[in-house]
């Protein structure tokens, strides 16, 4: 049996890092067990801060090993044993962390207000719901951005969701408002106007899409890696993308293909100016 300082040692270790959440099923169960006895046997020897966040770890323990019971009973310890405390955002976000592992979302977004000292509240539940999948955790983004709008990496992680769905309008939007903060981001251009490029794809599959429609996703998707170029002309991003759409097949449009065709030569300059690797895929 290991040593009763080391294992507090190691439990308290744990509890300050949140290793716990990467623990395979394996160790997640020795590590609850572990933890379990270690507190019946031990509680009354740890101080206050020591024994509230081995309950706040048995918590997340428990949660992680679907024992949502004992989670709901720490809660109750808890509060039972720091009343102090039991407006404090760790014992909210515990409360709101068990209501969505229940499935009660309605009682878990209760528990936020406007208040701004509950942003950051809001802000950890939003992140942990993104194990929950790609729709609730856009809907929890959106909840939370209706609260906190000029969080911009609450916006580049909506827009990088939305990315992923192929909702590419959307993403575009969520890159914009970044923009509207940060109007020299010229990685966000980049990916403004890689998302317009991968709209076109898009809508060139579909088979009434417009040939106007296409040549506007083109040359916005153009305008914005140039934006990006203008503001950093080494962001070789930026200038594969141009690479791309100098030399793409898609030439229907005479007025488009003429000023693409200006950018050729320039393109070709930066490309081996910067030794880019053409090869390379925009992503």
């Amino acid at each position: 049996m290991p040593d009763t300082a080391l294992l507090k040692k190691k439990l308290l270790h744990i509890a300050a890092t949140g290793s716990v959440s990467q623990f395979t099923p394996e160790q997640l169960h020795s590590h609850y067990q572990e933890l379990n006895q270690f507190l019946a046997l031990h509680k009354d020897t740890l101080d206050s801060i020591e024994l509230f966040n081995l309950y706040e770890l048995e918590f997340y323990s428990c949660i992680l090993t679907n024992h949502d019971i004992e989670a709901k009973a720490v809660i109750d310890l808890l509060l039972d044993q720091f009343q102090s405390n039991s407006k404090s955002q760790r014992i909210k976000l515990l409360q709101s962390i068990y209501y969505e592992a229940i499935g009660d979302g309605k009682q878990a977004t209760q528990l936020l207000t406007q208040d701004p000292d509950e942003l950051s509240l809001s802000r950890r539940l939003v992140t942990f719901s993104r194990s929950d999948g790609s729709d609730k955790y856009i809907k929890n983004l959106c909840y939370y951005l209706d609260l906190q709008p000029s969080d911009l990496s609450a916006w580049a992680e909506l827009g990088n969701e939305y990315k992923k769905i192929g909702k590419y309008q959307d993403a575009i939007y969520c890159l914009k408002e970044i923009l509207l903060h940060e109007p020299l981001a010229y990685p966000v251009f980049y990916k403004v106007g890689l998302y317009h490029y991968y709209l076109f794809l898009q809508e060139l599959a579909k088979p009434k899409t417009r040939l106007h429609d296409l040549i506007q996703l083109l040359t916005q998707a153009r305008d914005n890696f140039l934006v990006s170029v203008e503001i950093n002309d080494k962001y070789d991003k930026s200038w594969v993308g141009l690479y791309i759409l100098a030399n793409h097949e898609f030439n229907q449009d005479d007025k488009f293909k003429k000023k693409t065709e200006k950018l050729k030569s320039l393109v070709q300059k930066k490309v081996t100016e910067l030794h880019i690797d053409i090869s390379s895929i925009i992503e």
